[in-house]
């Protein structure tokens, strides 16, 4: 299973080649891509004054994803992944704590070209 980051969705929709590419192959595996509720307003808000030809991708970006409940559990394990970093003088930006903690409870990898990610125990991230 494979999460994805608001980032690799902005990524995809200007066109990036790596992340075109990366886009590529996961749709080509047929596995499902999820993407949190937290990410997915960020995209949102990053879109909404762009022209709308790249509006039109975002959505076509964003109906080829799933979605993952932010519940209790989601909570928890976003909590504790803040507490982790902050023992180690780290933090995460609330959306990205939320994209991690999705992502780690659901035992998903998280592509993402975002290093941050890469400190947050237990989260497999790949890179594009």
């Amino acid at each position: 299973m494979v999460s994805v980051d608001s980032r690799f969705v902005l990524d995809c929709a200007r066109g990036l080649p790596t992340a075109v590419e990366r886009f590529r192959q996961l749709r080509a595996s047929l596995q499902p891509l999820y993407l949190s509720p937290a990410a997915r307003a960020a995209v949102v808000v990053d879109a909404a004054n762009q022209d709308p030809a790249f509006r039109r991708r975002i959505d076509e970006l964003l109906g080829s994803t799933e979605g993952l409940d932010i519940d209790a559990e989601s909570i928890r394990c976003a909590t504790e992944i803040a507490q982790e970093l902050a023992r180690e003088g780290q933090r995460l930006d609330g959306v990205d704590l939320f994209v991690a903690a999705g992502a780690r409870r659901h035992g998903q990898v998280l592509v993402s070209c975002n290093t941050e990610f890469e400190n947050v125990p237990g989260l497999v991230r790949q890179p594009y």
